[in-house]
């Protein structure tokens, strides 16, 4: 496994924890990392990512969120997962499930811009 691989699978498998995405984006996003949810929001830096995240749980009530991870594919400094994400709760049960096609850009250890493309619309509207 490359580590551009691996970062990126490290950086997917701290969502399952409590505050894990908040801790997976300071550990690895930068000032200027762009991070593109398609339909939804678009934000810059670590800062407008947890404060999107933040929205996002309070919106949703989403604790964590698990990855069933399908498929991840490397061409030069490009990482591209096909994941479902499961939308999980604070008693530990899933709200919803998406599927997922990501693709990472990575610089110097870093990720520098992460874009996941979804069914927003449907996302949205199981949500009620």
């Amino acid at each position: 496994m490359s580590a551009q691989i691996k970062l990126v699978e490290d950086f997917i498998a701290m969502w399952d924890a409590p505050d894990g995405i908040d801790r997976a984006v300071e550990a690895w996003f930068t000032p200027e990392t762009v991070w593109e949810n398609h339909g939804l929001t678009n934000t810059t830096g670590i800062d407008a990512a947890l404060e999107v995240n933040r929205m996002f749980g309070e919106k949703l009530g989403m604790h964590s969120i698990k990855v069933d991870m399908l498929a991840v594919a490397e061409v030069g400094n490009k990482v591209l997962t096909e994941r479902i994400d499961h939308i999980i709760d604070g008693d530990g049960g899933a709200m919803m499930s998406a599927p997922v096609m990501g693709i990472f850009e990575i610089a110097d250890g870093k990720i520098a811009a992460w874009r996941d493309y979804f069914d927003s619309k449907g996302a949205l509207e199981a949500q009620g």
